[in-house]
């Protein structure tokens, strides 16, 4: 039986998710692609500040639309709608009025497939807060080499700032990738299965790079590799048929699941 997240955070085996501060909360959301179909159902779930939490799920479960609530961007699907609420620091992000872009750079997005513009190293880095007004190239530099630095890029590409991003090996481009939204200081950072196509020494950097963010920022990841949630995140989030099963600390989900069928799926049964 699927549960209600608000009954699983009731739990006093997840004590500890309730003293965490939380920066985002969605309150019974329903996600629409069309009408009368739900991609979403009821989704309740507060996410905790400085943490890495990741959506779990076999494919077509909703884990990557309700990532995407978080920064609107199903709002490009035409017809598509949204019923409930999605909190993110106190603001509901769906109210009249708000301003997009400002959203989408408090909560920045790497996607699947790594996608550098075509253009030079540094002027990838350098997109968004030009677009943001700043134009002083001091600044733009300073920027740009502390975003490439978190992103674990600077070393590797320091002395190749004017060349083509598209130049950079498969693991580099979503390094970069995640360098250009960093450059946005984000408070949030959304993950759509970032290490999907990349070979296993790509995906140790991106783990690795993602273990060093989630000190100063907050990383919601999607990942089909219960291996990878298990290394990298805090939190985990099993979903089925765009419901919540089980929301829970990882190790404890892992290693002692709350419900049947969040133990069928990580032991292999299905998915």
């Amino acid at each position: 039986m699927i549960v209600n997240v608000q009954d699983a955070l009731a739990s006093k085996d997840i004590r500890e998710l309730t003293e965490e501060k939380i920066i985002i909360e969605t309150k019974n959301l329903n996600f629409y692609y069309v009408p009368d179909v739900p991609a979403l159902k009821d989704i309740n779930i507060r996410i905790p500040q400085k943490k890495v939490t990741a959506f779990i799920g076999p494919s077509g479960c909703g884990k990557s639309t309700l990532l995407r609530c978080f920064n609107r961007m199903n709002d490009l699907v035409p017809g598509s709608f949204v019923e409930g609420e999605v909190i993110i620091e106190g603001q509901n992000i769906y109210q009249d009025g708000l301003r997009l872009e400002k959203l989408r750079n408090k909560v920045g997005m790497v996607f699947q497939k790594s996608n550098p513009f075509p253009m030079s190293i540094w002027e990838n880095v350098a997109f968004g807060p030009r677009v943001n007004g700043i134009s002083n190239k001091s600044t733009l530099e300073e920027m740009v080499e502390s975003a490439l630095n978190q992103a674990d890029l600077w070393r590797e590409v320091k002395d190749r700032l004017e060349e083509s991003a598209l130049d950079l090996s498969g693991g580099q481009q979503q390094r970069l990738c995640i360098a250009r939204a960093l450059a946005n200081k984000p408070d949030i950072i959304l993950m759509d299965e970032p290490a999907s196509a990349l070979d296993p020494i790509s995906t140790g950097k991106i783990e690795e790079t993602i273990e060093e963010l989630k000190n100063n920022y907050s990383i919601v990841i999607v990942t089909h590799n219960m291996q990878q949630a298990a290394r990298v995140s805090d939190y985990t989030a099993f979903m089925m048929i765009g419901e919540m099963v089980e929301f829970n600390d990882t190790k404890r989900l892992f290693t002692n699941p709350e419900q049947k069928l969040t133990e069928e799926y990580i032991t292999g049964r299905f998915g």
